[in-house]
C-alpha cells in the first residue's frame, strides 16, 4: 500500500500537526505504511525546553510530558491516518532515543488480521527465538508474536500475552509509569545484548524502541536499519 501521494500528504499533516502541538516537529518524518500498520520515523525532533531538561538529565520528565501530549493526540492522529490512507488503527504505539532526538511511532489495524499478513525474512526465526528468550527473561513467554518490515528500514515486532501476574497486580495498584520505566530499561538492555541483528540480518540498525498498551497485554519493538 505504498500510495506516495496519500503517504505524502501524511508527513506534511502530521509534521503541522506536531509543530502546532509541541512547538517544534521533527526535521523528517519518513512515513510508510501496509496492510497492518502505519510507521512514522521522526528525525531531530527536540523542544528548546527539552534540550534544556535533556543536559540537566530529566530524561524521564520528557518522556512524561511528551506521554501526556501525545496520548492527546491519539485521537487526531487516528483520524488523520484514516482520511489520508483508509486504515482505521486500533492502537498506536511511540518511543523516543533522546540522545539523538529520534522517535517512532506505530499505529496497528486489528491484530486479527496479522495471520493473514505473514513476511518471511532473512534471520526471522532467529530473532522471535531470541525475543521469546528475552520475554522470558523479563517477563513470561508471549502467548503470540509477528514481525513484518512497513518498509525496507523498518521491523516491527509485535508480542502479546507478556504481562506477569505481578505486573499485572501493580498496574491495577496505579504503578504503570514505574512499571514502563522498569520494562523499558530491562528489556531494551537484553535486546542490546542478546539478539545479534547484525548476524541475522547482515545490517546493522540504528535504533530500537519499545512500547506497551498495558491494558491489552501487548508490546511492540521496532529496529530501525540505516538505507542501504
Amino acid at each position: 500500500m505504498e500510495n506516495h501521494k496519500a503517504l505524502s500528504q501524511l508527513t506534511s499533516k502530521m509534521g503541522k500537526l506536531l509543530r502546532d502541538r509541541f512547538g517544534k516537529g521533527p526535521e523528517s518524518i519518513y512515513v510508510s505504511a501496509n496492510e497492518v500498520c502505519v510507521s512514522m520515523h521522526f528525525r531531530q525532533f527536540v523542544s528548546v525546553v527539552e534540550k534544556i531538561m535533556l543536559q540537566q538529565n530529566k530524561d524521564e520528565a520528557v518522556r512524561d510530558m511528551r506521554q501526556l501530549v501525545m496520548d492527546l493526540l491519539v485521537p487526531e492522529f487516528k483520524h488523520l491516518i484514516s482520511d489520508t490512507l483508509g486504515l482505521q488503527l486500533q492502537h498506536i504505539y511511540y518511543d523516543w532515543n533522546l540522545d539523538n532526538h529520534s522517535g517512532i511511532m506505530i499505529g496497528l489495524v486489528d491484530s486479527s488480521l496479522f495471520d493473514r499478513y505473514q513476511e518471511s525474512y532473512r534471520g526471522k526465526n532467529y530473532i522471535h527465538r531470541q525475543v521469546e528468550k528475552i520475554s522470558a527473561e523479563a517477563e513470561k513467554m508471549p502467548d503470540g508474536m509477528h514481525s513484518f518490515w512497513t518498509n525496507a528500514r523498518t521491523l516491527v515486532i509485535v508480542r502479546s500475552g507478556i504481562l506477569i501476574k505481578l505486573e499485572k497486580e501493580l498496574l491495577r495498584a496505579g504503578y504503570e509509569p514505574a512499571l514502563r520505566v522498569a520494562k523499558r530499561a530491562l528489556e531494551k538492555s537484553l535486546l542490546l545484548t542478546e539478539v545479534d541483528m547484525t548476524q541475522a540480518m547482515d545490517r546493522t540498525p540504528d535504533g530500537l524502541y519499545l512500547d506497551w498498551k498495558f491494558d491489552q497485554d501487548q508490546s511492540i519493538i521496532v529496529y530501525t536499519f540505516p538505507t542501504e
